[in-house]
């Protein structure tokens, strides 16, 4: 290159009228230089401005290419014209135009919602949904909570296809879960993940504001990972942290509700009816009158003075009243994320006495924190509950 350009240098000097003409020619041989390759170097975050480690970056329209590290930090050879593309699960794909820019510095991709909804948690990782071949159920958690119940299980109701939930409806009652139908050893309750750790068959004492996504896990192939234990099928669950350089943050939700039951559901009879209605069976079946029903009886029900008719929807049912409260703090720094969540509980039933009733206290704390290529998660979480059933 730098031989030519001497001699056209030199053609210049000797014969000027002539050098217009061999100009034209030399030209695209000076600029050919930002064709060449390059050293391109940049750094990949998201829109937090939290590095993501393990993005793809390669040219377009060939294999060579490279990865982000944990820093979000990539280098890669290419030609100075080449287009980048940058692309994650998760994330929307982004290009960008090289330019013969050795430097691209910060590279922001936006978070794609429709591609998290089809990232699935399996075990002790991820895959995208279109590659899993075993069947797994995922649960919108947002939906999931517009419903007030005191139990997680609950509130899966009508949310997954195939899966039977049945409770007796009182406050607090953790509810039988079928996801692969009874099974022959008695048991057939789920096996329940929180966070990557098995916590067992029930949970009831769990907070379901606490949660971030959930999802289910149907087939037999669960138990290739959890054992056994997943012969009735699992419930993964990951609960809320905070993000990457984020400020304090404070949430708060809550409700108050009241529970009643319809007293015009069913059309009841009166002490007058219910006793014409006895007469009227024991005339048509032909069988002696009961005393009580027996107009001639001293003991007849609709004497003066003893008779009685008692309303039981007013004498058995009240009003019952439910509420929840919870605050969140959650933020993070660059190397590391807290969150925080208080939650509590309380709700009375809609039958007379002492119950049934159920109150629940819950705090969890998650913390994350990177230190060069380790990573340590804790989570700590207390729960206490006071119930009251209602005895038959």
């Amino acid at each position: 290159m730098k031989k030519k350009i001497l001699i056209f240098a030199g053609m210049l000097a000797l014969t000027p009228a002539a050098s217009f003409a061999n100009r034209s020619e030399a030209m695209p041989t000076a600029i050919a230089a930002p064709y060449d390759n390059i050293t391109v170097k940049g750094t990949v975050v998201d829109e937090t401005g939290s590095p993501i480690p393990g993005v793809s970056v390669y040219v377009k329209g060939t294999t060579n290419g490279t990865i982000s590290d944990i820093d979000g930090n990539f280098s890669l050879s290419c030609p100075s014209d080449a287009t980048l593309v940058f692309s994650y699960v998760g994330y929307t794909t982004q290009e960008i135009a090289v330019s013969n820019r050795p430097n691209l510095g910060t590279i922001s991709l936006k978070e794609d919602n429709k591609e998290l909804e089809q990232v699935v948690v399996i075990g002790y990782g991820t895959q995208k949904k279109v590659d899993l071949t075993g069947s797994v159920a995922i649960v919108d958690a947002d939906e999931m909570k517009k419903v007030s119940n005191s139990n997680i299980s609950t509130m899966l109701e009508g949310k997954v296809a195939g899966v039977q939930i049945t409770s007796d409806g009182q406050p607090g009652a953790d509810p039988s879960v079928r996801i692969r139908g009874i099974s022959t050893f008695g048991d057939s309750a789920p096996l329940y993940i929180i966070d990557g750790v098995p916590v067992g068959t029930s949970i009831r004492d769990f907070s379901p504001n606490d949660i971030a996504t959930i999802q289910i896990l149907k087939d037999a192939s669960a138990a290739a990972i959890y054992g056994s234990r997943a012969a009735n099928g699992v419930v993964i669950i990951t609960t809320k942290s905070g993000k990457k350089n984020q400020p304090l943050r404070v949430d708060y939700s809550g409700y108050y509700g009241i529970d009643w039951v319809n007293k015009n559901t069913f059309d009841v009879m009166n002490t007058d009816q219910f006793v014409e209605y006895i007469q009227t069976a024991a005339k048509n079946s032909n069988t002696a009158l009961p005393s009580g029903y027996d107009p001639t009886s001293d003991k007849y029900f609709l004497k003066e003075g003893n008779y009685v008719n008692t309303d039981w929807f007013d004498e058995v049912f009240k009003l019952g009243k439910r509420q929840n409260h919870n605050v969140s703090l959650s933020g993070g720094s660059d190397h590391s994320t807290y969150n925080i969540g208080l939650d509590y509980f309380d709700q009375k039933g809609v039958v007379e006495g002492t119950g049934p009733d159920y109150t629940r206290y819950t705090a969890r704390i998650n913390n994350t924190m990177d230190v060069k290529f380790i990573k340590f998660r804790t989570g700590l979480v207390y729960s206490h509950s006071d119930q009251n059933n209602m005895s038959i």
